[in-house]
């Protein structure tokens, strides 16, 4: 894997060479490259910028970021990018904006992007951006707009898939993942077994959320979307909590067997952490995760091998809880900067940096491991996903998104009600209705303050 990384990166700095001496082939794909390519005309002027990450530059995953911009400075010797670091939010961003100390492109969360966009943080980014928008799938572009106008161009980010221990599945003589409930839990149960007779159970086929923690929220809204559940609705003032529904009742209640049934009976004390160590020991057969739930077993040296699938579809469908981050141009910014970087975003969204995303960040072994995906639909081809076509149900699920925080204070649902009632629910305290009846009440209580 690490040499397949290297030559990926040694591939990338070749062809820049080959640009820099002003060698050229006519017969390559390269050269006749379609306008989804072509990077928007540089400044003709010296210009420094800054790009604000949400991860430490002097990480691993700020170092692999790094090395794009390095190649994108080669290549626009004019434009000079400093990364900086820090922690965000909506009242920071909206603070660094309003004081004029933003840097000129910034890394956001889309849920960040919509409500700061409403409020003007953002430069409209719809027609600079049009054409390239169409690598992208409609639902990944929509949620980086308000109102029609594009405040945040996709750039790399997650979803959350079906990861499976293959080596059991092929032991237990099933052939492929499930692609529904029904054969989830069918696929589950079978999994669920005495691997040592000793007339207890050690084996599970499904690892689950259960503790009170932000993990349960994200995967039961997952088989709430699933099923056609909302989580709140627009009334004519604000909102009210939407999930005391049929679907709400059926989604909760799939959710309760098969955490009862063919999950570990401490799921109620799991986290998202805790449910990749069973994964990993071979506890479960499979879990949701995203790509990092691959790159995991990758780490822990194979010992099995390892699948992903996209998410069964519940009545409604499948459904993914994803994590796309955005590219934004905070409003204020002058124009040969801002020319800078709507530069530097065209670039990050080419094919080239899409697939420099893959190179990954380095972990304590030596070799490289992916910590995210690119948000292009159209990289089947590339390389890397050859070798490794688990990684694109990540990018494929943003086909059919999850919205984990549908409004802002929703956040407040989920820390104040939502957790604890979801693990009231898997410890067997109260029941489906006891458990939506109060998130509807305590729910509606904080969005109507």
């Amino acid at each position: 894997m690490k040499k397949l990384l290297g030559i990926l990166l040694a591939l990338v700095l070749l062809s820049i060479s080959l640009v820099a001496c002003g060698t050229s082939d006519e017969g390559t794909e390269d050269n006749n490259a379609t306008s989804d390519e072509e990077q928007t005309e540089a400044p003709a002027e010296d210009v420094s910028i800054k790009m604000q990450i949400v991860w430490g530059t002097d990480s691993g995953r700020g170092e692999a970021i790094q090395k794009i911009v390095d190649v994108f400075e080669q290549q626009h010797e004019n434009i000079n990018v400093e990364l900086v670091s820090t922690a965000q939010n909506n009242q920071k961003l909206l603070t660094q904006i309003l004081s004029g100390e933003a840097p000129e492109v910034l890394q956001v969360p889309y849920r960040e992007v919509r409500s700061l966009g409403a409020e003007g943080a953002f430069q409209d980014l719809t027609d600079e951006f049009r054409e390239e928008s169409q690598n992208f799938y409609d639902e990944l572009i929509d949620l980086g707009s308000v109102d029609g106008k594009l405040y945040g161009f996709p750039w790399l980010g997650h979803t959350i898939q079906l990861v499976y221990n293959k080596t059991m599945f092929e032991e237990a003589g099933i052939e492929k993942a499930p692609e529904t409930w029904d054969e989830l839990y069918e696929t589950a149960k079978a999994l669920t077994k005495d691997t040592d007779g000793d007339g207890q159970v050690d084996q599970y086929g499904i690892g689950l959320v259960g503790k009170q923690h932000h993990d349960i929220t994200w995967l039961v809204n997952m088989f709430m979307t699933q099923a056609g559940a909302e989580l709140v609705n627009e009334t004519g003032d604000g909102y009210e909590v939407a999930l005391n529904s049929p679907e709400g009742k059926e989604a909760l209640a799939f959710y309760k067997k098969l955490a009862t049934e063919v999950a570990p009976p401490d799921t109620a004390t799991k986290d998202g952490g805790g449910v990749m160590e069973d994964f990993r020991n071979q506890v479960v057969a499979m879990e949701f995760q995203g790509p990092w739930g691959v790159t995991d077993i990758w780490k822990a040296g194979n010992p099995f091998e390892v699948g992903t699938a996209l998410t069964p579809a519940g009545s409604n469908g499948p459904a993914s809880d994803l994590g796309p981050y955005m590219l934004a141009i905070p409003d204020g910014v002058a124009d040969a900067k801002k020319e800078a970087a709507e530069t530097l975003i065209h670039y990050l969204g080419s094919k080239e940096a899409q697939e420099m995303i893959m190179l990954g960040e380095e972990g304590e072994d030596g070799n490289f491991y992916p910590f995210r995906v690119p948000m292009r639909k159209d990289l089947a081809e590339m390389e890397y996903f050859k070798e490794h076509p688990e990684f694109l149900v990540f990018i494929e699920g943003l086909q059919t998104p999850s919205i984990s925080s549908p409004v802002n204070a929703w956040v407040r649902v989920e820390e104040e009600v939502y957790q604890s009632e979801l693990n009231k629910l898997i410890t067997g305290d109260k029941t489906v209705d006891e458990v939506l009846s109060t998130i509807e009440e305590k729910g509606n209580a904080i969005l109507n303050q």
